[in-house]
């Protein structure tokens, strides 16, 4: 299947990491929206560089081309592979990250090298005490509500903003207070030593009005969409109500990791973290936070899934190792985004990770290379499983992936008994080991029974091992039994054998192409599993030389 569509840039931002300020971007150019907004007046950095913003909006995969199905009658062959005009492109040629000096970049107090290997060996849920009243610079009331601002507020926030009433307005610091226990939750702090934090912030239609009353510093470098500092931000109205939360929250968390850290970690993680629990579902005023999406429908110009299959077709997929080398001058583009949200929801989500990753949330303090350091020992020997598993997430991520019922299930080999075994294969799962090691150009007969369903809507859809022809994933039928020969090891730069399977149907005759451990799996989306039902057998037998 070809996944090759048009990569548009999706927006561009900016971040002066030493000094915690944030640029957020990701929607489309001002011509889809209202006119009177201030996107027309971004001209870029100290008004030198033109900033050219795509659609925010997220994408799917486009539909993979039907092909005749494979034949039910066994055929002699190696390993069969799929078509090269299916085969997914190859992972590696990548580009990101690059660090380019930035025009008009605030220099810190102390040198970049100083700042970077400084450490704070406190805990961190001790370094977050009571907290007084947060200290914001005056503004005349009077003057702000003359200028058409109005002021919402809560425990948490003071919003000012030139919208006009409206609910998906008026509700947002309800749902910023919502979101502070989560976080809290999250990072192991106590919510009761928050009671006195909040952030201020501002939501504009027009900058005109916050600049003349003072709401918008002067002193700010340019910016298109959204701005952090301290514990104050600033937001330009944006053309959904789940795009204009998401820069709310992804901002407010920024403000909130500021203060549970004490200072900035790595950019990944702190924009990984901020993207991951500012992805929500908003419901009956019901806030959920680090919601993985499961349609671009339910995220309207967030785009963040479709930055990282756009980035896989054109061959730019970046392997965690590249992901945490993102510098605090790479958001420069929204790409970086894409990236540090999909580590963030993969470290987090999956089951090999996720326990690892979270432990990590007392080290966010800690300066890149230490802090990836860290997760990379604390996974020990499953390392290079994470790679490879990373590997199969960005080249199949969809909303709704799965990353429980997508997990690899990994085990070692032992040679083929000499009556042959039989095993079985789950329907509702990713790739699963047989548990039987193969021996290049040795040959093996396969066979598969059974009946299993790969959807339930309109009504069950019943699928045998040859799959289901109405339906194509990946130019095959859809649920129909795959195998592939994976090597004991995986290294950084190799390809994955589960990129490249090859359909085994009710039955086919193999010559495996490799010494490894046979796996198999039904063909379905990681995005799709959760309706699976069902099971399949497989018998293989080593076919005797003639």
């Amino acid at each position: 299947m070809d996944l090759a569509r048009d990569a548009k840039p999706l927006g561009l931002r900016w971040k002066n990491l030493l000094a915690s300020i944030h640029f957020d971007d990701g929607i489309p150019p001002r011509s889809v929206v209202s006119a009177r907004g201030p996107l027309a007046l971004r001209v870029g950095l100290l008004c030198l560089t033109t900033f050219v913003v795509g659609c925010g909006r997220g994408g799917e995969s486009p539909p993979a081309s039907k092909q005749a199905p494979q034949s039910k009658t066994a055929a002699n062959s190696a390993l069969p592979k799929r078509k090269p005009a299916s085969a997914l492109p190859a992972l590696p040629e990548v580009a990101m990250p690059t660090e380019a000096p930035v025009p008009g970049q605030r220099r810190p107090s102390g040198s970049l090298a100083e700042l970077m290997t400084q450490d704070d060996p406190q805990n961190l849920a001790e370094r977050v005490g009571p907290l007084g009243a947060m200290p914001f610079t005056p503004v005349d009331e009077n003057q702000v509500a003359a200028a058409g601002i109005r002021k919402l507020e809560s425990k948490h926030l003071t919003l000012y903003t030139d919208l006009p009433p409206q609910p998906a307005v008026d509700e947002l610091p309800q749902v910023f207070d919502l979101a502070v226990e989560p976080w809290c939750a999250y990072f192991d702090i106590d919510p009761g030593r928050l009671n006195e934090w909040r952030m201020r912030g501002c939501l504009m239609d027009r900058k005109e009005p916050f600049l003349a009353t003072g709401l918008l510093p002067d002193d700010l470098l340019d910016f298109l969409h959204g701005f952090q500092r301290g514990y104050d931000f600033w937001l330009y109205e944006q053309p959904s109500d789940y795009y204009r939360r998401h820069l709310l929250l992804h901002e407010g968390m920024h403000g909130f990791m500021n203060l549970v850290t004490g200072k900035e970690g790595p950019p990944w993680y702190m924009e990984g973290m901020a993207e991951l629990l500012g992805v929500h579902r908003w419901r009956d005023g019901s806030l959920t936070l680090g919601h993985f999406p499961q349609s671009r429908e339910e995220t309207p110009m967030w785009g963040r899934v479709k930055i990282v299959q756009d980035d896989y077709a054109a061959r730019r997929a970046l392997p965690l190792s590249k992901v945490f080398e993102l510098g605090p001058r790479a958001h420069l583009d929204l790409a970086p985004y894409g990236w540090s949200w999909a580590a963030a929801a993969f470290l987090d989500g999956h089951p090999r990770t996720q326990a690892a990753f979270r432990a990590l949330r007392r080290d966010a303090h800690l300066n890149e290379p230490r802090f990836s350091q860290r997760l990379r020992e604390a996974l020990g020997d499953a390392w290079p499983l994470v790679m490879e598993e990373w590997q199969l997430f960005v080249a199949n991520i969809d909303y709704g992936y799965d990353l429980t019922r997508e997990a690899v299930e990994y085990q070692a080999g032992a040679p083929l008994p000499s009556g042959g075994q039989t095993f079985t294969i789950a329907a509702d799962r990713g790739w699963q080991s047989s548990g039987i090691l193969v021996e290049e150009g040795q040959t093996y007969q396969l066979r598969a029974t059974g009946r299993y369903t790969v959807a339930q809507e309109p009504q069950p859809w019943w699928c045998e091992p040859n799959g289901v022809t109405l339906r194509y994933h990946r130019s095959m039928p859809l649920g129909v039994l795959l195998a592939t020969v994976r090597k004991d090891g995986f290294s950084e730069g190799a390809v994955s054998a589960f990129l490249n399977p090859g359909p085994i149907g009710t039955g086919r005759t193999v010559r495996a192409p490799s010494t490894g451990v046979l796996y198999f799996r039904i063909n379905d989306s990681p995005a799709k599993l959760d309706d699976n039902e069902g099971s399949l057998e497989v018998r293989i037998e080593l076919q005797a030389a003639e």
